[in-house]
């Protein structure tokens, strides 16, 4: 299915949005010209309008264009920040504050898209649509609203909970809600749009704007977060069981991409990072971008850059370049099985060097040792490298006509089918203790699709109890969703955060590559350094937050 692209319209609908009903008492009488929020949502393209203002929140660089995909998702078993010199990762790092960038631009950036999809909510002309359409609608404004919670509990836990517009300061002062209460928002928004939304093979379902499955996948994750910690409220693993197995029994539409002719997983991240369809059966919910340079308009993210593969060529011409921001963990030469074939787009280990030729990186601590599922690139012909054989040639993957170096139109991921099965098998696990057949058939679909044999044929031991089926299941879902900002929430949702960089540092200093002079490592290390558990398992309020709502206190600590 062609893309029809949501627009990210940037700050200028952002800030006509956020500004709610107080210019009204600028003047008495409203020109028939003016537009406000008290009379903006009565047309089909004005709620398009707002949408598009809502989502350019959650694809900023603030958000999924680079914070929340990349900068604070580090410093876990699956990767940590690469660059020894500077603490720009902070996050990532644990050596944030409550001043620190992402604290408090990430928080700024979520909680404008609670207030725009506030007043979307609280102003949709209910006489201009159809009841079907107007529920839609509230709908799409629920889920995104959903989704900003999500994140935001996510992160910090307890936040202060909006549910109307934000029209003076005084609105602002709003205390931290209990998390049972921050999640009760959370599923009666993801229930409702369940009830309302399309389906994602409806005929005039949007694609990349909100659906039922979705809001039936993100419900799943909140009730795994809830049944894990902090909250550890194990009865919504149930919950979770019901409505993923409403995905994947009930409905049945969704399914992994198997194409043939190539691997299926390759082709999956091929239409993220090409920009030209959606694979809608195994892509539940993406955060959409496009390449709009040619019309002057930054409407990207930067996926493939901080996170891509390696290209340090600097020869004058326009190139994908890398900032190699990212470094792989030696995990993964560990948890990769030889016949796995994740591994090699997942991990490829290849680089195009200052001279212009594609080869592979020797040392896995070595920078350039990156990840390549988001890769802008790829050589023309891989084998040729395994061949010895010297090369230069590259196709570029994101179909751009005028490249950015440092931006690229690749969507991320937010919910895949493969998540969805994987979180039945854990959630139904966990109810049962112990794996039932549809959980190893879950898990036994995504890795058939890499090329493994069934779980009970490779290693039968897996299969034997609740705790052993448990710890297949955090490797598999490393193999399989690695890069796609889902590792550290799973980490700490499971209380393992500690544990795993404990285990990260025994494999770095076993690794047969690791070289205790090697300059990179002082840098690689300072997670290992920096992290407190009592600490670094959510984020502090924001300083200029708690500055300004004077209803919020600090968490202890901070």
């Amino acid at each position: 299915m062609n893309k029809k692209y949501i627009t990210k319209l940037g700050v200028a609908v952002s800030i006509f949005l956020g500004l709610g009903t107080s210019c009204s008492s600028f003047l008495n009488v409203e020109p028939e010209s003016t537009w406000t929020t008290d009379n903006f949502y009565n047309t089909d393209s004005k709620v398009d309008l707002g949408l598009a203002g809502i989502f350019s929140k959650f694809s900023s660089n603030n958000a999924y264009g680079s914070m929340l995909s990349m900068e604070m998702q580090y410093g876990t078993d699956e990767g940590y920040y690469s660059r020894g010199w500077d603490e720009n990762w902070s996050v990532s790092l644990y050596s944030h504050v409550s001043n620190s960038e992402h604290v408090e631009k990430s928080w700024e950036q979520l909680y404008g898209a609670v207030n725009e999809c506030n007043q979307m909510i609280a102003r949709l002309d209910k006489d201009a649509f159809e009841p079907e359409d107007y529920n839609k609608y509230i709908a799409e404004a629920r889920f995104l609203r959903a989704f900003a919670y999500q994140l935001l509990a996510s992160w910090w836990n307890e936040v202060p909970i909006r549910t109307t517009p934000t029209v003076d300061q005084s609105s602002n002062n709003v205390p931290a809600g209990e998390l049972i209460d921050v999640y009760a928002l959370i599923e009666s928004d993801f229930k409702f749009a369940i009830e309302h939304l399309p389906h994602a093979q409806d005929g005039d379902y949007v694609p990349g704007r909100p659906n039922r499955m979705a809001a039936e996948g993100m419900l799943s994750r909140a009730y795994l977060k809830m049944a894990g910690e902090p909250m550890m409220a194990t009865q919504y693993y149930d919950s979770a069981v019901v409505h993923l197995g409403n995905i994947i029994y009930k409905d049945g539409w969704h399914a992994l991409n198997t194409t043939p002719d190539t691997l299926g997983y390759r082709a999956t991240f091929l239409e993220y990072i090409g920009g030209d369809k959606y694979d809608l059966q195994e892509s539940l919910f993406e955060i959409t971008y496009k390449n709009n340079l040619d019309l002057g308009i930054a409407t990207m993210g930067a996926i493939g850059n901080y996170n891509g593969l390696a290209f340090e060529l600097n020869d004058g011409n326009n190139h994908p370049t890398s900032q190699k921001a990212v470094a792989v963990s030696p995990v993964f030469s560990i948890i990769y099985d030889s016949e796995d074939r994740r591994r090699d787009w997942n991990i490829p280990g290849i680089q195009m060097n200052k001279s212009g030729k594609i080869v592979y990186v020797t040392n896995i601590f070595a920078p350039q040792y990156t990840p390549g599922k988001f890769r802008r690139w790829e050589p023309v012909n891989e084998s040729d490298i395994s061949n010895g054989s010297e090369i230069d040639e590259y196709v570029l993957l994101t179909n751009e006509t005028t490249l950015s170096r440092n931006q690229s139109p690749i969507n991320f991921p937010i919910l895949r089918y493969s998540d969805v099965l994987l979180m039945y098998a854990e959630a139904s696990n966990r109810v049962n203790h112990g794996p039932t057949s549809q959980a190893i058939e879950c898990l036994n679909q995504v890795r058939n699709r890499a090329g493994l044999d069934n779980i009970e044929v490779d290693n039968p031991t897996v299969i034997s109890g609740e705790e052993a089926f448990f710890t297949e299941l955090m490797d598999e879902r490393l193999r399989e969703l690695c890069f796609e900002g889902i590792r550290k929430h799973d980490l700490i949702r499971w209380g393992k955060l500690g544990e795993r960089l404990q285990y990260l540092e025994t494999v770095m200093l076993s690794h047969p590559d690791y070289n205790p002079s090697f300059w990179a490592n002082d840098g690689y290390f300072r997670i290992f350094k920096n992290y407190n558990p009592d600490k670094h398992l959510s984020l502090p309020y924001p300083l200029q937050e708690v500055n300004i709502n004077t209803s919020l206190s600090q968490k202890s600590g901070w």
